[in-house]
């Protein structure tokens, strides 16, 4: 009796780990408007991109940033790729610009929703006291993978979405969970 009850401790023990463990992977954060990954490089961003980019110098992360243009969700916008002072990609970015503060927020929430939807809730609280003077709605999801952001501005001579996908090496940690 007593070897039975071990058995059906350890296979009850066995169990429950790997459950707990699949439950609590983090989702992986795919890019959405590219195939690009963070192992490519800029001869493979050209060949899917195309040899006529816009590259200027990254004040963020040191080496240079692409730009193109990129039709992402049905809409036209500009897709950037950054890179640091090794010729490292480190950061992708989409973004979309339109004069109409109300296109500004359904394109957020339908983005926002999608994203959701890959990577759940992002535990960021935008809503926060410390936030609680911006108007541009924005979200942060804080991944082992890399960060993912999704910002807006929303001023008077400029509307922006950004969507960006960082490297894990660019990638902070959640300053909320160090007040908590």
């Amino acid at each position: 009796m007593k070897q039975l009850h071990k058995h059906f401790t350890l296979v009850f023990a066995l169990i429950f780990s790997i459950v707990f463990t699949a439950g609590c992977q983090k989702k992986a954060a795919e890019c959405p408007f590219t195939t690009i990954t963070w192992e490519n490089t800029l001869e493979d961003i050209t060949e899917l991109e195309g040899s006529d980019s816009d590259a200027y110098d990254s004040t963020v992360y040191g080496g240079l940033v692409y730009s193109y243009p990129k039709e992402y969700d049905g809409l036209k916008g500009t897709v950037k790729y950054s890179f640091d002072e090794k010729d490292r990609l480190v950061s992708m970015a989409w973004m979309y610009e339109t004069d109409d503060s109300g296109d500004l927020m359904d394109v957020y929430d339908k983005i926002h929703q999608e994203a959701e939807d890959m990577l759940g809730k992002s535990g960021f609280k935008y809503n926060s006291d410390r936030f609680a003077d911006l108007t541009s709605p924005g979200d942060v999801w804080y991944l082992d993978t890399g960060n993912v952001i999704l910002n807006t501005v929303d001023a008077e001579d400029v509307k922006i979405l950004q969507y960006s996908f960082l490297h894990p090496d660019v990638s902070e940690g959640n300053p909320q969970d160090s007040k908590k």
